[in-house]
């Protein structure tokens, strides 16, 4: 199994490509449809669905450009479908240009275990930072993709109406780090971390 990142869309969302036989699972694409085919393409990977940890604005850019190029799937947590409609005015409202409006083809939950392909991964529902945020894990590759939720040394914003810290925080101890140290952070944005390292270093969650 391979895990290559894209940064993606005007806020430059990771967007992870997970690849395995020629074969590929697309997470959260924030945009530049253009440039994650272009990597397909070169790599010679069939993509097989699209899984988003969550519906903000910035990492569904490319979903329906995607969806609708690759007749694929859509998967995403049902408590935040309506996020995805606020899309395209939230985009407009930053002065980024308007998106399409991506139709969730399947909703994902707690505990499920996603498999395409080869590439299983387990769905760790972490609301906090939106109502349907959720974490990927892959225990082949050891690597936690956190979306929104964790980051290098921080957190996810929850300070929106629909946010609840307690909720945020809760998910992070409770949930993720049970995860074994070494497993490695990919975040929504920026630099990668650790389990361990975010349980020494986080200042939020310590």
């Amino acid at each position: 199994m391979k895990i290559d990142v894209i940064l993606t869309g005007p806020l430059r969302v990771n967007c992870s490509v997970i690849s395995k036989s020629g074969k590929a699972v697309i997470i959260d694409p924030g945009g530049d449809a253009d440039e994650i085919e272009e990597f397909l393409e070169k790599n010679s990977l069939t993509p097989l669905a699209i899984v988003n940890t969550h519906g903000h604005f910035d990492h569904i850019g490319a979903v329906k450009i995607l969806t609708d190029k690759y007749n694929i799937p859509f998967l995403m947590h049902r408590d935040d479908k309506f996020l995805l409609a606020q899309g395209d005015k939230i985009m407009k409202m930053y002065g980024f240009g308007g998106i399409k409006e991506p139709e969730v083809s399947e909703n994902i939950s707690d505990g499920q275990v996603l498999t395409f392909g080869g590439i299983e991964m387990s769905v760790i529902h972490t609301p906090g930072h939106t109502p349907g945020g959720c974490c990927f894990y892959l225990k082949e590759a050891q690597t936690l993709i956190t979306g929104d939720t964790l980051f290098l040394e921080s957190v996810g914003r929850s300070d929106f109406p629909y946010s609840d810290t307690d909720a945020l925080i809760s998910g992070i101890t409770d949930k993720l780090f049970l995860l074994d140290d070494d497993v490695r952070v990919i975040p929504g944005h920026g630099a990668f971390s650790s389990i361990g390292h975010e349980k020494e270093r986080n200042p939020y969650v310590r």
